[in-house]
């Protein structure tokens, strides 16, 4: 007879909003992958959410250029990235998870706001990654921001976006203990990937702390 529970103990779950696959024109792979082990070995459960919307333009990366393509999902590319089965917002149950980190890349401005690089048209951030992002804000939930994900981030909690200070040590995080945000530069202000995991792993730590308190 099958058993009906699991010899794995509960664990918190995590989102990560992701806006495609590709630093140029969706989410970065590495930031994103690189929360998903961190948030791993903190010992949450990841779990991958992302709109069903087409993305904004593809790019070839090898010369970062917009590129002649077929229209691209957004929730279609962004399942590239982790192993786990990717979930669509709206839709998932916000409330079973205990946070959200956004990650990084050129998706946050691109495909999860509208208006980018449209001169006249005001940004905007679409409704599906404004909802995802309010519930956690409005709830109180940690939320991790990597990157550029500040792009999203920042407009939505009407907060002036901010350039990383050279010679940051990138162990450093910053942590908004009033709406309980921890924040690192990732590939905006480092440029080894060795510095960006660090930094991720710090604001996963932080995060965890700020889930069990109340």
């Amino acid at each position: 007879m099958p058993a009906r529970w699991s010899l794995e103990p509960l664990r918190v779950q995590v989102g990560v909003l992701l806006s495609g696959c590709g630093h140029y024109d969706g989410t970065d792979v590495q930031e994103a992958v690189l929360c998903g082990l961190a948030l791993d070995r903190a010992g949450a459960r990841v779990v991958a959410l992302a709109p069903r919307r087409p993305q904004l333009h593809t790019v070839d990366h090898t010369i970062g250029d917009e590129m002649e393509s077929a229209p691209r999902s957004i929730y279609l590319e962004s399942s590239r990235i982790f192993h786990d089965r990717i979930h669509a917002v709206p839709g998932f149950p916000l409330e079973t998870l205990q946070g959200l980190v956004v990650p990084g890349g050129f998706g946050g401005a691109k495909n999860l706001m509208t208006g980018f690089a449209v001169p006249g048209e005001k940004r905007r951030a679409h409704p599906d990654a404004e909802e995802t992002v309010r519930h956690f804000l409005s709830s109180r939930k940690p939320v991790g921001v990597v990157g550029l994900g500040d792009i999203l981030v920042s407009y939505l909690t009407e907060e002036p976006l901010e350039d990383p200070r050279p010679g940051l040590d990138p162990r450093k995080v910053s942590v908004d203990p009033g709406r309980r945000m921890v924040t690192t530069p990732g590939f905006k202000g480092f440029t080894r990937v060795s510095e960006v995991a660090l930094g991720i792993e710090s604001m996963a730590a932080e995060m965890m702390k700020l889930m069990v308190r109340p």
